[in-house]
């Protein structure tokens, strides 16, 4: 029988064990030792990146900061400008709506924000000159005149200028446009015609009072000459006294004719207007007391807050005389017992450029104030009406026709106008219109006055 040996395993001595713990405790120390440096190590980086993201944050802020400044900024300069401006993205949605663009189109910017320019904004003519369609066609243009019937039927006139927006990287976005009021510049364009023409024909009447004049004067001294040689009782005074009566007549007709011509500067003030109409009626029956003896001239107005003056601003003095005119005018017109009633008031804007908006070019800050002149006379023919305020035209007998052409002139120069029509119930009716400032007070109801 084969006999098997085994190994047997001896245990270690107290200086192998140690001799291992040893090894492994140095094992142990290096792989902590090397732990700790990757430790420092990633620590040292994680303070790298804190900093370097601490800096990159620092230098986003400061963008952040820079762009809000800049947006700021270009928002209070759209707020700020008097011209409209309209942007639209690509899409022809409207991205900007400033607060001049509210005023000039009366829309308000949360109505249109974000809509569809076509659907939102009135097309005018001519119709290319919009953001909608700069955006499509992507081509700019500038100076454009163009006119807007806005909703209140006022009549706006402006100028138009497109332009495409890019990114950085020159990729269009949209397009804007941006549109100026042209309203007081055409005004000022009427005004200079009118004194342009005015002047013409002052250089004219200047001419002819020159040529009228000087034999005018050989003729009255004549005349004198023949009243002194003739006897107070011979027949041929009258026809003396006939020859003067005509001088004089042709002197009044030429000063007439120089005054008509010669340029009013107008003086302008701030004025209460229902209280310059009760002095104007008092001045008129003070200085023509003849005239305005048993006649009733009543002052009635649309004018509602006694503790808010109806304000016009206007010439006082020139103004008056107007009316003189007209006063006068409806007196000598008028029956036995003339009767003469004025009514005033302010119209809300709306019904103002509704009813007048073809006669006056208002402004978007005024209205009218409307003054109405009714006599009880015969009224007026057709002939009159087409030419009542035309220089030299009279139905009176020994009448110049300068009276109601000078009225004509003096409210043009305020900016206003003046006609005249009959009333059915019979006379005649002048209408006399005034601009003033929306803001100024504003009557509510007709009413009458003591």
């Amino acid at each position: 029988m084969e006999e098997r040996h085994t190994s047997t395993a001896f245990p270690l001595t107290e200086s192998e064990e140690l001799s291992r713990f040893t090894e492994s405790y140095a094992s142990f120390s290096r792989v902590v030792n090397s732990l700790q440096r990757q430790y420092i190590a990633l620590k040292d980086e994680f303070a790298a990146q804190n900093r370097q993201l601490a800096e990159t944050n620092r230098k986003l802020v400061e963008a952040n900061q820079q762009n809000l400044s800049a947006t700021t900024f270009l928002h209070n300069i759209l707020n700020a400008i008097t011209a409209g401006v309209i942007a639209v993205d690509t899409n022809g949605r409207i991205t900007h709506f400033n607060p001049a663009a509210e005023l000039l189109l009366g829309i308000r910017a949360r109505d249109v924000l974000g809509k569809a320019y076509r659907e939102a904004i009135p097309p005018g003519e001519p119709t290319e000159a919009n953001a909608l369609r700069a955006a499509e066609s992507r081509q700019d243009s500038a100076g454009v005149e163009k006119v807007w019937e806005l909703t209140d039927g006022t009549r706006l006139q402006v100028s138009v200028s497109t332009a495409i927006l890019y990114d950085d990287d020159r990729q269009p976005t949209g397009a804007i446009e941006v549109f100026h009021d042209l309203t007081k510049m055409k005004q000022m364009e009427q005004e200079l015609a009118r004194l342009n023409t005015l002047a013409a024909l002052g250089e004219m009447a200047a001419t002819i009072a020159h040529e009228v004049r000087n034999p005018l004067t050989g003729i009255s001294g004549f005349a004198a000459f023949l009243k002194r040689d003739l006897a107070p009782d011979d027949p041929r005074q009258k026809l003396v006294a006939k020859i003067a009566r005509g001088v004089d007549s042709l002197n009044q007709t030429v000063t007439s004719l120089l005054n008509y011509t010669r340029f009013e500067e107008v003086n302008t003030e701030p004025t209460d207007y229902p209280e310059f109409l009760r002095h104007t009626v008092e001045q008129f029956r003070y200085d023509q007391p003849e005239l305005a003896r048993g006649v009733k001239i009543d002052v009635r107005s649309h004018y509602g807050d006694a503790g808010s003056p109806l304000m016009v601003v206007c010439d006082p003095m020139l103004l008056r005389q107007l009316f003189f005119n007209i006063f006068k005018n409806a007196i000598e017109a008028g029956p036995e017992q003339p009767q003469v009633s004025i009514r005033f008031r302010k119209l809300p804007r709306q019904a103002a450029t509704r009813q007048y908006g073809s006669r006056l070019m208002l402004s978007l800050d005024q209205t009218i104030v409307e003054t109405i002149i009714a006599d009880n006379g015969p009224g007026l023919s057709d002939e009159a009406r087409d030419k009542l305020f035309a220089p030299f035209f009279t139905t009176k007998p020994g009448g110049n026709g300068l009276g109601l052409a000078m009225a004509w002139k003096i409210v043009k120069a305020h900016g206003g106008d003046v006609f005249a029509d009959n009333d059915p119930k019979g006379g005649a009716v002048f209408t006399l219109l005034l601009p003033t400032r929306i803001d100024a007070a504003a009557p509510s109801d007709w009413s009458n006055e003591a």
